[in-house]
């Protein structure tokens, strides 16, 4: 440790020991790192300094991160470092917090140099004229501020890139996706809808057209068990072939045979993932799944459903929903994926006219989104008719637009036009095995 007189109250070693056992822990966190501009100066001790600098060495030219090749790479420069003070760091590090530790070390760092600043002035207050007293603390009001991060808020708009607004997903409705293009990287899009109008069906067939197309997808659900959202999954995702009629106590039945639930438990295998039941459906959990998973797997499309499930931790309603509105949208940006939050409608009359702003919460959540869509469900004596509405859609502009859906009970499917109902999503094509489940002990 550096032998400077210096307040206790301005360093925290425990924070930089804690963010170099992250990082030899997980080396993608390194990512973080460079993302919030952390440098090597930004560290108090000396030795932590120039162990960060050799990570990112080591990162930069794409070796690995750990014990060994860290003790080699110190006595490159004449250094000497034991493996069980690099294990130590691991042991006393805690991934999860890896944001926490990067903003105390930055924040110290720049109140270190603060001080330093201030003292300066000081230290000429006998011998410096007013005007350079002035300038001086103007100056150090100007430092204070924090360029660099300034810096990181604002780019050139020549620099940045056209996004092609065919480049996307496809919802696997033709109609629709006509209309909208399909939904676009980096967006958000809201789907609502009444009770038992047929939301879960809907994510179904869109997941599954995305897995045939090549995407990895994952969900969550905060009313399903795991075991009902893989058994509706399959039900829906069945060919005709795969479906086996049952007589149960409520008469005749359909469900997926032996052969269908193998064959499509081998095409889900790393491409289709779920956030457990068992762990916490708190924001940071949700958020850092989705992070993980697009940063590691790839992942392209992630469905939360719904809001109002999501634990409100130490937040009032309407600000966890702009908070988790906000996260979301960040991350859609960030990987140039996209993602679906489902969120309850407004009750409303009949007689009434649904608009975008109808759903319930803060106004927020549908300011944010790209697309809207909305489901309802009339049921008569003589006729259960389901219709989609798009109410909101930014990126072509063609909303307040309704589509009918037919439903067939034997195939759990909507479909517009027929070779939707028929249409055979390819699982047989991929022979993996089984269904994976991702909790929040992941390293993020």
């Amino acid at each position: 440790m550096d032998g400077k007189d210096i307040d206790l109250r301005l360093i925290n070693i425990d924070a930089e020991k804690a963010l170099l056992g992250c990082l030899i822990s997980d080396e993608k966190l390194v990512n973080k790192c460079i993302d919030k501009n952390l440098k090597s100066i930004d560290f108090f001790d000396s030795g932590y300094s120039f162990l960060y600098d050799l990570i990112l060495n080591l990162y930069k030219n794409k070796k690995p991160i750990e014990p060994i090749s860290l003790i080699s790479e110190v006595k490159k420069v004449g250094g000497n470092i034991y493996a069980s003070a690099i294990t130590e760091m691991s042991l006393t590090a805690i991934p999860s917090n890896i944001n926490f530790y990067i903003d105390e070390i930055k924040r110290l760092s720049w109140k270190r140099n603060l001080k330093d600043r201030l003292e300066s002035v000081i230290d000429e207050l006998s011998s410096a004229d007013d005007a350079e007293i002035s300038e001086h603390i103007e100056s150090i009001i100007k430092e204070s501020k924090n360029t660099d991060e300034i810096k990181n808020m604002f780019c050139e708009l020549a620099e940045v890139k056209r996004v092609d607004v065919n480049d996307g997903l496809q919802l696997g409705f033709s109609e629709l996706d006509n209309l909208t293009n399909g939904i676009v990287f980096g967006s958000l899009t809201i789907l609502t809808g009444e009770p038992s109008a047929g939301k879960s069906t809907i994510l179904n067939q869109v997941i599954a057209n995305n897995l045939m197309n090549g995407y990895k997808c994952m969900i969550y659900s905060g009313e399903l068990t795991s075991f009902n959202i893989l058994h509706w999954f399959m039900r829906t995702v069945a060919n005709e072939s795969d479906l086996k009629q049952f007589t149960g106590k409520n008469g005749i039945y359909y469900d997926v045979n032996s052969h269908g639930e193998h064959e499509i438990r081998n095409w889900i295998k790393d491409r289709f993932y779920l956030f457990s039941e068992d762990n916490h459906a708190s924001i940071e959990n949700l958020t850092g799944v989705i992070d993980y998973l697009a940063r590691e797997k790839g992942l392209k499309l992630a469905v939360i459903d719904n809001l109002m499930t999501i634990e409100n931790g130490s937040n009032e309603e309407i600000e966890k929903q702009k908070k988790i509105a906000k996260a979301l949208k960040l991350l859609a940006r960030k990987y140039k994926m996209c993602i679906i939050l489902v969120a309850h409608p407004k009750k409303k009359d009949r007689t009434e006219k649904y608009h975008m702003h109808d759903v319930s919460g803060a106004s927020e959540v549908v300011n944010l989104a790209d697309y809207e869509f909305l489901l309802t469900r009339t049921v008569s004596d003589n006729d259960d008719i389901t219709r989609m509405i798009i109410l909101k859609n930014r990126i072509t502009g063609n909303q307040g637009i309704v589509r009918v859906l037919k439903f067939d009970v034997t195939r759990k499917r909507f479909w517009i036009n027929r070779d939707e109902l028929y249409r055979d999503y390819k699982y047989s094509q991929i022979n993996q095995i089984s269904f994976e489940k991702i909790n929040d002990e992941a390293p993020f």
